[in-house]
C-alpha cells in the first residue's frame, strides 16, 4: 500500500471516528438521567428536584429519577456522583453549604466543588432574615447591639454548626463587635421552635421558613440580610439600611454535573434545566413561599461558586467553626 493510499485510509478512518463521536454525543441521553440530592425526601431541595425531574424528562426524552443521599455534609451524595461517568447522565443539586461552605467547614472534605463538578445552572435562592419571638424586647439590630454592649447576655439559635444561620450571625457579631452565645440545633424547625418559646433570643433563617411564622404572629422579622427589601415584607429594612452591609446571605441552590462532561452536553442540560425551572408548574410553589427562581448560564454559576467559596471560607475561619 503506497503513501497516498495510507493517507486516504487515515483520513477516512479519522472521519469515521469523528462521525462515531458525533453520533455518540448526539445520542445523549442514552439512558435514564439521575439527580442526586444530598438531603432526605420531603425537603425543599427534594421537592424542587422531583418537580424538575418530570419536566426535564419530557425535554430529554428519557426518565429522570431522583436519588436521595443525605448525610455527611453532602459527602455521601458527592461520592455517588464522583463514581459515575462524566457523560451528563448524573446530576447533583446542592445548596450554598454543599457547593461553597463545606470546603472550609470540613478539614478533610472528600470532594472539591470547583474541581470535581461542572456548573450547569443556578436554580433558586432565598434571602436570610433575622428574627426574634413576637414578644421579644429586641426591636431591631441596633437595639440588639446596644443591649449586648450594655451587658445583657443574649443568645442565638442556628440550624447547626457551620450552617447559613450560624455563619450569618457570626458575620453580624464580627462587624458589630458584640458577643452572643451560640445554641446549635439539628435543623431549622427545632431552632425556630425554641426561639418562639423564648428559650433562645434570635435566629437567622431563610425567608421560606420564617414567613409562615411571621404571618401567624409568632415571630417578628427585624431585618433582611439581602441587597434590597423583600416585596412580601416591604416594611422590613435590609441589613445594609441598618448600617451592616457586610451581613448578607442569600441561600442558593444549583445544579452541577461531573467535571469532564462534554461541553455540548453541559450546554444542553443547562438550557433544559433553566427552561424547566421557569415553568410555573415547577416554580410556583417556591415563589409563593419566598424563593426567587434564578436560572442562568454555566459561566455565571461557576463564577458564583468560586466567589462564594472564597467569601465563606473567610467567615468560617473567623468563626472557628468545624464540622469534622
Amino acid at each position: 500500500m503506497d503513501r497516498r493510499t495510507l493517507l486516504c485510509a487515515g483520513v477516512a478512518g479519522g472521519g469515521l471516528m469523528l462521525a462515531g463521536k458525533a453520533r455518540a454525543q448526539a445520542a445523549f441521553p442514552s439512558r435514564a438521567v439521575r439527580i442526586v440530592v444530598p438531603f432526605a425526601a420531603g425537603g425543599p431541595t427534594d421537592i424542587m428536584a422531583r418537580g424538575l425531574s418530570q419536566k426535564l424528562g419530557e425535554a430529554l426524552g428519557q426518565s429522570v429519577v431522583v436519588d436521595n443521599r443525605p448525610g455527611g455534609g453532602a459527602q455521601i451524595a458527592s461520592a455517588a456522583v464522583k463514581q459515575s461517568a462524566p457523560d451528563g447522565h448524573t446530576l447533583f443539586i446542592g445548596d450554598i453549604g454543599a457547593l461553597a461552605i463545606n470546603p472550609s467547614l470540613y478539614q478533610n472534605l472528600s470532594y472539591d466543588p470547583i474541581k470535581d463538578f461542572a456548573p450547569l445552572t443556578m436554580l433558586m435562592s432565598a434571602p436570610t432574615v433575622l428574627l426574634v419571638r413576637s414578644e421579644s424586647p429586641i426591636k431591631g439590630m441596633r437595639e440588639m447591639v446596644a443591649m449586648t454592649k450594655a451587658g445583657r447576655p443574649l443568645s442565638f439559635a442556628s440550624q447547626g454548626v457551620g450552617t447559613g444561620g450560624h455563619l450569618c450571625m457570626e458575620m453580624f457579631k464580627s462587624v458589630a463587635g458584640i458577643e452572643m452565645s451560640h445554641v446549635p440545633y439539628k435543623g431549622s424547625a427545632p431552632a425556630m421552635q425554641d426561639v418562639i418559646a423564648g428559650q433562645v433570643d434570635a435566629l437567622f433563617d431563610v425567608l421560606p421558613s420564617a414567613l409562615p411564622q411571621a404571618r401567624a404572629g409568632k415571630i417578628r422579622i427585624l431585618a433582611a440580610a439581602t441587597g434590597k427589601r423583600i416585596p412580601s415584607l416591604p416594611d422590613v429594612p435590609t441589613t445594609a439600611e441598618l448600617g451592616f452591609p457586610d451581613v448578607a446571605m442569600d441561600v442558593w441552590f444549583a445544579a452541577v454535573t461531573l467535571a469532564g462532561t462534554p461541553d455540548d452536553i453541559v450546554r444542553r442540560l443547562s438550557a433544559e434545566i433553566a427552561k424547566a425551572m421557569r415553568d410555573p408548574s415547577v416554580n410556583k410553589r417556591f415563589i409563593d413561599i419566598g424563593f426567587n427562581v434564578e436560572p442562568g448560564t454555566p459561566e455565571q454559576l461557576g463564577a458564583l461558586m468560586k466567589s462564594e467559596v472564597t467569601r465563606w471560607g473567610a467567615v468560617v475561619k473567623r468563626s472557628g467553626a468545624r464540622a469534622d
